[in-house]
């Protein structure tokens, strides 16, 4: 897993650590960044790293009760062995998982997520994995994910 952000002139990269291990404990960024005084030289800096562990990540759908919505927020851009999401820095730094689609802005900025793992799309399914699946079925590409703005394709009663 690889986690990438960037980190604007006017912001703490202590901060938005703090903000990524929220979610995913183990982040340590590969390149650090110093908070030095504002103005500084670089309007935008590239932070990225190994996110270490899905546990946590994963325990916090669950604990949120979101495993559908992670389902298809983490496949939307995918291919069998990859899958690129984006996440809220706001809600993470709280250990709460809010995803940005393609084309939104969040307050506080986001941080993207690359997976990649032989039979990815299978994991996700698996690790997304409820005991309401037993009743109302669902895999990736069911015709019943999301849309890409995130609105309902289907409902079920």
């Amino acid at each position: 897993m690889r986690i990438t952000t960037r980190v604007g002139a006017h912001e703490s990269s202590n901060a938005i650590i703090d903000s990524i291990k929220g979610l995913f404990p183990d982040f340590e960024p590969e390149n650090q960044i110093e908070n030095t005084p504002y103005p500084k030289n670089e309007v935008w800096t590239e932070m990225y790293g190994n996110g270490g562990s899905m546990d946590y990540f994963i325990q916090a759908l669950r604990d949120q009760r979101i495993l559908d919505t992670g389902m298809d927020a983490m496949t939307m851009d995918s291919t069998e062995n990859s899958s690129l999401f984006r996440l809220s820095r706001q809600a993470s730094i709280v250990g709460k998982v809010g995803f940005v689609l393609e084309g939104e802005t969040t307050l506080g900025g986001h941080f993207d997520v690359l997976l990649e793992l032989p039979r990815l799309i299978s994991w996700i399914e698996k690790a997304t994995y409820h005991e309401g699946r037993k009743h109302v079925p669902r895999s990736v590409g069911d015709g019943y994910g999301m849309e890409m703005d995130g609105s309902s394709r289907e409902w079920n009663d």
